[in-house]
């Protein structure tokens, strides 16, 4: 199986667009509370150029781009030699999908201020997304060089050798990032997949260290589910994959997971059909999920309604060999 790379390196620009999407209504409340606040103090103070920074800030997270963009503009004329103001015009253009102008941005930040690794970060981030791995590992190096304390250039060069099959380099780099930072999720998420493709204990580890950042995070589990049933551990890959039945996007593959088990592994029929059912009542098109609940009729015995579920498996998939195989058993 192919190493899985989730590239969670990319949310730290992401985080800008989607941030608002995440407010509560008492965050709400505070940010109008500070527009407000910025506006009166603009009124009487229009010449100072970190009011118009603040409100373009905020106006950003609330996807606001056309205010959030005159507002950093603003404060940039006010004051054009300072490199924080680049970063935030930055982010607006990469929220635009202007890779070019947010990058020109990010170096014109970084030669403005030339011992800030926060552009050189953000470098190493947008290139790492445009898959010049070479680039990304450069600007990577150049934080590092600044500030060898920071994980997050260290989490983009594992990145980048994963991306080029060096998996060597990039444990070691992704290591360097979890160590730097134990609440770096991305980093100990990717450590998790990563060993997990090649059955190694540290897998759980990782996993184990993500979740403790983010209990319920869907991907940290099914990986950690996954895992204790490849291990045949199979009363913990249940217990596990139970944690998601209540999870509107992976509930169906952990019940699809839950039942492969009880049927192939324990021979549990009756929990089997029950856990296939579910999967097939989160997604009626569940090619394997309604073929293995014709395996598990056929296992009771139960031949008319097995075939009915190869039947339905043919419907949603012409030509499915395993059902084709299914119903030649069953004619023979």
């Amino acid at each position: 199986m192919r190493i899985i790379k989730y590239l969670f390196a990319f949310v730290l620009l992401a985080l800008i667009v989607v941030s608002c999407k995440n407010d509560d209504r008492a965050q709400k409340q505070d940010a109008q509370y500070a527009l407000e606040s910025l506006n009166e103090k603009i009124a009487e103070q229009s010449n100072d150029f970190q009011l118009y920074a603040q409100r373009a800030t905020i106006y950003l997270n609330q996807g606001k781009l056309d205010p959030a963009f005159r507002d950093i503009n603003e404060a940039i004329s006010l004051n054009p030699a300072d490199a924080s103001l680049y970063i935030i015009l930055s982010d607006i253009y990469f929220v635009l999908g202007n890779k070019d102008n947010s990058i020109s941005s990010l170096k014109k930040a970084a030669s403005l201020d030339l011992k800030n690794p926060l552009p050189l970060i953000k470098l190493s981030e947008i290139y790492l997304m445009t898959k010049e791995y070479d680039r990304s590992q450069l600007y990577a190096d150049r934080a590092i060089s600044l500030n060898a304390n920071t994980s997050k250039p260290y989490y983009y060069k594992g990145i980048a050798f994963l991306e080029n099959n060096d998996t060597g380099n990039a444990i070691i780099n992704l290591k360097i990032a979890s160590n730097l930072d134990t609440a770096n999720f991305a980093a100990n998420m990717q450590l998790g997949a990563v060993y997990y493709e090649t059955n190694d204990s540290l897998s759980e580890i990782y996993l184990k260290k993500a979740l403790a950042n983010d209990k319920g995070n869907a991907s940290a589990i099914y990986y950690l589910g996954m895992l204790y049933q490849q291990r045949k551990d199979f009363e913990l890959a249940l217990d596990t994959y139970s944690r998601l039945f209540d999870n509107e996007k992976s509930s169906k593959r952990a019940y699809y997971n839950c039942g492969y088990i009880y049927l192939v592994e324990l021979q549990d029929l009756k929990n089997a059909e029950t856990m296939f059912k579910e999967a097939v009542k989160r997604d009626a098109a569940f090619v394997e999920a309604i073929y293995n609940l014709g395996r598990v009729y056929e296992a009771m015995g139960n031949n008319s309604i097995a075939r009915q579920y190869y039947d339905s498996a043919l419907m949603v998939l012409p030509n499915y060999p395993l059902a084709v195989q299914g119903l030649n058993r069953l004619d023979k």
